[in-house]
């Protein structure tokens, strides 16, 4: 049984609206519209409890799922099935609800990676987003691209995306692939190419993920990791 993508996504959607918040949307009283700041601020503290009480209910949800599933009153698939029913419902609202910096197509700076959009595949507004470098109060380039479709599409948009842009096969995909083989285990579906390693000293300026959940969707990321660091820092300074 995997675990459960989308409640691992959306609570780093929901921890990334709340970085923002600290800096974003903090009134500040020696500007004119200082009220309309504080209004401003208060509604988006109003939309976040609301946010995180989903969360909440979310997990509660999933939990109840995963409980049945462990006591076998339902199948692995039944689960699944269940499991993809709340993310696009409950999660979905979730995910809108937390999007404080929507994106409509690709950026420019993305682009000029060498990342590409797939084709064949339905964009996902409501899970996607991004920020800019030249935005004062976010300050480094990123962005969650989330596309929609069947399995095999995704395994194959996946595939010439990452190839165009030169991003590998991730290493911890690659091991896990050759534990599956060498002790036959089920197949692990899915793919997941980087550019990059956790912790390494020697990763590029653009950190960037290609992968395909079971399910059929195709998510690419790509972060500026130096100067979001450095962004982050100046917040807490």
């Amino acid at each position: 049984m995997r675990y459960y993508k989308p409640l691992l996504w959306l609570s780093f959607l929901v921890a990334a609206s709340l970085l923002t918040l600290s800096c974003d949307e903090q009134p500040n009283e020696d500007e004119p519209n200082f009220q309309e700041n504080l209004s401003s601020f208060n509604s988006t503290i109003t939309k976040l409890d609301s946010t995180l009480n989903l969360m909440d209910k979310l997990q509660q949800e999933v939990s109840k799922i995963e409980e049945d599933r462990a006591m076998g009153k339902i199948t692995d698939e039944e689960a699944l099935e269940k499991l993809n029913a709340l993310e696009n419902t409950l999660g979905r609202k979730i995910a809108k609800s937390s999007n404080f910096h929507p994106v409509k197509e690709m950026p420019g700076w993305a682009l000029n990676l060498g990342l590409t959009e797939p084709t064949g595949m339905n964009f996902d507004q409501d899970f996607s987003e991004m920020t800019s470098e030249y935005n004062d109060t976010e300050g480094y380039n990123s962005m969650v691209m989330v596309y929609k479709g069947d399995y095999n599409t995704a395994m194959a948009q996946a595939s010439k995306i990452a190839h165009k842009a030169g991003v590998p096969i991730s290493q911890d995909y690659k091991d896990a692939m050759e534990l599956s083989e060498k002790y036959g285990i089920e197949a692990i579906k899915g793919a997941l190419y980087a550019n990059f390693e956790i912790g390494a000293d020697d990763n590029p300026k653009y950190n960037i993920s290609i992968s395909v959940d079971e399910d059929g969707s195709l998510t690419i990321t790509a972060t500026d990791r130096k100067k979001m660091i450095e962004a982050l820092s100046n917040d807490y300074n």
